[in-house]
């Protein structure tokens, strides 16, 4: 069986593509030793931005028993820097995460046809992804919001707590 945990990543300073906050950093280290300690890993796996690679480091250290090897970028993240992608992330999301707004919510009520778009093809590229980790796979991503919530929208037609 195969296992995978997606987190987004820590708290970063202040909206935009900023790295992450001291509060973010500590928080990482923290979730990595109370709750990721001993899982086995067998994956890691990030977004390309900063911020991403930044909580898995820290997750990481807090952990202490991550494998060795860098962490790779998360295949299913080509779909969210498609022009689409990046139309709806520089657009309502950014404006969702200026106004202190859910980016979810916003890009499902202010661009629903391109937000369900994107969620359907994060679906496909995230099931293409999964048939390639072999069994027995304990794997990590970290990625940001809302690509991993349009993921879970587009397998599950339905937003997750």
């Amino acid at each position: 069986m195969k296992t995978v945990y997606l987190f987004r990543h820590s708290t970063k300073a202040t909206a935009g593509d900023m790295p992450l906050s001291q509060e973010g950093i500590e928080f990482a280290l923290k979730v990595g030793r109370e709750r990721l300690f001993g899982k086995g890993f067998t994956h890691l796996f990030v977004s390309p931005l900063s911020r991403s690679i930044n909580t898995m480091k820290a997750i990481s250290e807090g952990a202490g028993d991550f494998p060795e090897a860098e962490p790779e970028i998360f295949p299913p993240h080509s779909v969210s820097a498609t022009p689409d992608g990046m139309v709806l992330w520089e657009g309502v999301c950014h404006e969702a995460e200026i106004a202190n707004e859910d980016m979810m919510l916003a890009a499902l009520q202010r661009d629903s046809d391109r937000a369900k778009r994107i969620a359907r093809e994060s679906a496909y590229a995230f099931k293409q992804w999964i048939q390639s980790i072999p069994d027995d796979s304990c794997v990590l991503v970290i990625h940001h919001s809302p690509f991993l919530e349009l993921i879970a929208y587009g397998l599950f037609e339905k937003i997750l707590p």
